[in-house]
């Protein structure tokens, strides 16, 4: 069994707490909000991830597309409020990884109350990602999706 602490610290430096928002018809709010916290690894030390995933109980191992890596992800909701959430409100992070961690869980709290099926609830959210990962590609224009709110096309 994996020390938490570890694990914490494993993920201060290889972690990634992120939220995807992207243009989906299917969805009632014609956007899919997809949260997800990920750790990865080069195929020589995949072996960790395993270990990460036993030690969580939940997510998926894949390899990259892109690289010679693998990665560890968590996506539902259920298993990054009852397991990932928890474990980080716990054991702390250190790093300004904790910022994003806080505006995560955040959003992760207004998706498990189902906030981001209406206005308030996106319009909120929008502001939060504004403030994570400040250097991170933006997929998605907030001023244009704050406009297509708020005109009554989402």
């Amino acid at each position: 069994m994996l020390n938490p602490y570890y694990v914490s610290g494993f993920a201060d430096g290889e972690g990634s707490f992120s939220i995807t928002i992207s243009p989906n018809v299917k969805f009632n709010i014609g956007w899919q909000i997809t949260p997800s916290f990920s750790l990865s690894q080069n195929k020589n030390s995949r072996a960790i991830l395993f270990k990460i995933k036993n030690f969580f109980g939940c997510g998926s191992i894949r390899p990259s597309r892109k690289d010679n890596t693998y990665k560890y992800e968590v996506r539902s909701i259920k298993d990054l409020k009852e397991k990932i959430i928890p474990h980080f409100e716990k054991y702390s992070l250190h790093t300004a990884k904790r910022k994003d961690f806080n505006i995560f869980k955040e959003v992760v709290r207004l998706m498990h109350n189902n906030e981001h099926l209406n206005k308030e609830g996106l319009k909120t959210i929008f502001s939060l990602l504004e403030e994570m990962n400040p250097n991170s590609k933006k997929i998605y224009d907030r001023k244009r999706l704050m406009r297509e709110i708020s005109e009554g096309i989402v």
